[in-house]
């Protein structure tokens, strides 16, 4: 009979990220929390004595990753010496030429999966681990599509950085079809690539789930982050999402008033002290512009002392050409020196103005590659697979 087998899933770390949503001054902050979460994943897999680690995706940022942190994550890893780790990488960290993951030597125990599906069979466990990784920043195909796993009797798992859809509205990511999950013969398959976690869900017999990313880094990723705990047998899975984020990042629409005084007092009867101090907030007034605009530095001032982590802004107005929520004014950056901004500084200028339309996660990121490629080709550099 094959014994209980105890994992830790988490995903989208993006170490060497630079992008934090709010001002530059919290993004510091943001990568020390972000830190110090990995630091408790690793205690928490001491403390609960976890047998597989399971990394499912974006554990670096490939564009901004160093050579320490990459050796950092290393050694983190190999304290972890009771467990097997294994990482599967994903459209922001793919295993290229010049992968972040080439920069470290990593401990024995840990498995980076590469180009198709591979196995690895733990004997002691009586499992199976398959496992793909991107190798490019764009996929060919699904990478699900015909697969089935061994029927040997051991647990066949799988790690994916993927997502479960019928129609896909981004080419960089084909989906996983909810048919090709069924027909895969896996007891579980641990994904990444949602902001947020998935819940528990089935397909045929087979669970999966995907854990969310690590930390928030944006206000579109409100809400609990953190890791899947679980356990497998041979004809069960029981999965417990456990939030280890620092902070979560709120956001506050309110209409302007006279007096800001009564304003403020809304907005502290709303949080408790221990929110103002650890949470990030943005505060959004809405009302007349020039009322508006003549009020949020004196109500960011009001607010300064209150909160560790507050920003104050227009409210949303609406692009007529798009729908969608935009926040104004934008500052325009130049760069020759006759105060003219160049191709690049107008090449980013719009595209920042896309980045804060975006009104999803998905759409948010689909920008940041666009601005990635964009900027490697206005620098004649790189502009996508290094395979």
């Amino acid at each position: 009979m094959a014994p209980c087998v105890r994992f830790l899933q988490c995903a989208g770390c993006r170490f060497d990220s630079p992008f934090w949503e709010g001002p530059k001054v919290w993004a510091a902050q943001r990568n020390q929390d972000l830190w110090q979460t990995f630091e408790a994943v690793i205690s928490l897999c001491v403390s609960e004595k976890v047998d597989l680690l399971f990394l499912t995706g974006n554990l670096f940022e490939q564009e901004y990753a160093h050579k320490e942190t990459v050796e950092r994550v290393a050694k983190l890893l190999a304290k972890l010496k009771d467990t097997k780790i294994f990482i599967t990488p994903g459209e922001r960290d793919p295993f290229v030429t010049t992968s972040a993951y080439r920069q470290a030597v990593w401990p024995s125990n840990v498995h980076i999966f590469s180009s198709g599906i591979t196995s690895v069979i733990i004997p002691s466990k009586k499992v199976t681990v398959y496992g793909a990784g991107w190798t490019a920043y764009q996929q060919e195909g699904s990478f699900l599509d015909g697969f089935q796993s061994k029927r040997d009797g051991t647990i066949p798992i799988m790690l994916l950085h993927a997502e479960v859809k019928s129609v896909s509205n981004d080419n960089r990511l084909i989906p996983i079809l909810p048919d090709d999950i069924a027909a895969s013969g896996l007891i579980y398959l641990a994904l990444g690539h949602q902001a947020g976690w998935s819940g528990t869900q089935k397909t045929g017999e087979t669970v999966w789930a995907d854990s969310g990313f690590l930390e928030a880094r944006s206000f579109m990723e409100s809400g609990s982050h953190g890791v899947i705990m679980g356990e497998i047998e041979q004809d069960s899975v029981r999965l417990e999402f456990r939030e280890m984020g620092q902070r979560h990042y709120l956001e506050k629409t309110l209409t302007i008033q006279s007096n800001l005084e009564s304003l403020t007092t809304k907005l502290l009867s709303e949080t408790s002290p221990e929110e103002r101090q650890r949470d990030l907030f943005r505060i959004k007034l809405s009302g007349p512009f020039r009322e508006v605009e003549a009020a949020v530095l004196p109500l960011q001032k009001l607010l300064a002392d209150k909160y560790h982590f507050v920003e104050v802004i227009h409210a949303e107005e609406t692009d007529s050409e798009i729908g969608t929520a935009v926040v104004t004014p934008l500052k325009k950056k130049v760069g020759n020196r006759e105060g003219h901004p160049t191709l690049t500084n107008l090449f980013i200028n719009k595209l920042q103005e896309r980045q804060v339309a975006a009104v999803s996660t998905e759409t948010h990121g689909h920008w940041e590659l666009v601005m990635k490629i964009g900027l490697a080709a206005l620098a004649q550099g790189r502009i996508d697979d290094e395979n």
